[in-house]
């Protein structure tokens, strides 16, 4: 029997947890086994109460556990300690904010039915604030295959991956190789999702919707700048370990070093536009500037010119020698990136 963990993430949810838990009891099927792990991370409003209220009136054959963390540690910690705790063949994480797609669970069988060797099989996402799926780039299912760069290249071609929340993921993967979520910074998921990819054999791609995403809401002005500043702090821990496993030119599949160097600066250029809107802290902006230089000097040193160049277009002379269409590829890269990083943050 399919054996699945669904990790709950919940921290001051109480206007969207019932929802979310749902959402989950909807997904009960007699031919697997379910079980839920709810990690409250310090809630100080009535999110507890809630889920412990839902769960004790629930009476079919999902089995519900729930933790408490006794300090609010971020959503890394709450993944991890559910991860830590979860017994199933494969996981899938939840934020109790959002919501599984009716069908969801049945849907990833369906896959794993005729895939049963895959590692990570990914749904779409209907993004509720915008109301309409963020991915349309496939009509049927994909199998993608292969090791380390080859599979970091196909996430950066599929945007969809860059976040844990629409994964069904084989559990002895993340604990064979460690795969564990950075619990020094507040958003991540795009440095997990490297450390993931660079581990598996196989992804199936689904057009299916199997996750709601809710926008998040950043509230007053304080509230604003305290998540701007923990968005671009996660941002610069995040290019720093892309940059310290750039992959060697001469080694990497089909243009991925170009793909990784462009991602990178694609996080650049939307933290720069973050920088520009809100008060960003000094040490936030030189932490961004030092990356920004070790990209450029990288990607010189590794003797990509024409890269190095595009990175380098704040330079008059360089933009004068060069028109703009020399660099239609490279634009439209970075504009993927950014544009997928402004949906996910609600922008």
């Amino acid at each position: 029997m399919l054996y699945i963990s669904i990790i709950l993430s919940a921290y001051n949810h109480e206007a969207s947890v019932q929802q979310c838990l749902e959402s989950i009891i909807d997904q009960e099927n007699a031919d697997m086994q379910l079980e839920c792990i709810i990690v409250d991370d310090c809630s100080t409003d009535n999110t507890l109460n809630v889920i412990r209220r839902v769960v004790g009136g629930y009476k079919g054959n999902i089995i519900f556990r729930i933790f408490r963390h006794q300090t609010h540690y971020g959503l890394a910690r709450s993944r991890n300690t559910g991860l830590q705790r979860a017994q199933g063949y494969f996981v899938l994480f939840l934020n109790g904010v959002d919501r599984l797609r009716a069908g969801c669970i049945d849907t990833y069988m369906v896959s794993l039915m005729r895939h049963w060797d895959a590692d990570v099989i990914a749904g779409n996402v209907y993004h509720v604030s915008l109301g309409r799926n963020l991915f349309n780039n496939i009509s049927n299912a994909l199998v993608l295959r292969g090791k380390g760069d080859v599979m970091c290249h196909e996430m950066i071609r599929n945007n969809m991956f860059l976040y844990c929340n629409n994964k069904l993921i084989r559990r002895d993967v993340l604990i064979n190789s460690n795969i564990t979520f950075n619990e020094g910074v507040s958003y991540p998921d795009i440095q997990w999702c490297f450390s993931l990819f660079k581990n598996l054999s196989s992804v199936v791609l689904l057009p299916d919707v199997t996750y709601e995403y809710s926008l998040r809401q950043v509230g007053a002005i304080n509230h604003a700048m305290k998540w701007v500043n923990a968005l671009l702090a996660s941002y610069t821990a995040t290019c720093e370990t892309l940059l310290d496993h750039t992959p060697r030119p001469e080694s990497s599949d089909g243009g991925y070093y170009q793909a990784h160097q462009l991602f990178v600066y694609g996080m650049l250029v939307h933290s720069q536009s973050l920088i520009e809107e809100y008060n960003v802290s000094n040490q936030v902006k030189r932490e961004l500037g030092n990356i920004r230089s070790r990209l450029i000097d990288q990607t010189k040193n590794d003797g990509q010119k024409m890269l190095y160049l595009y990175f380098r277009q704040d330079s008059s002379i360089i933009t004068s020698m060069f028109k703009p269409s020399v660099f239609n590829h490279f634009r439209k890269s970075v504009e993927g990136v950014t544009y997928v990083l402004n949906v996910l943050v609600g922008r």
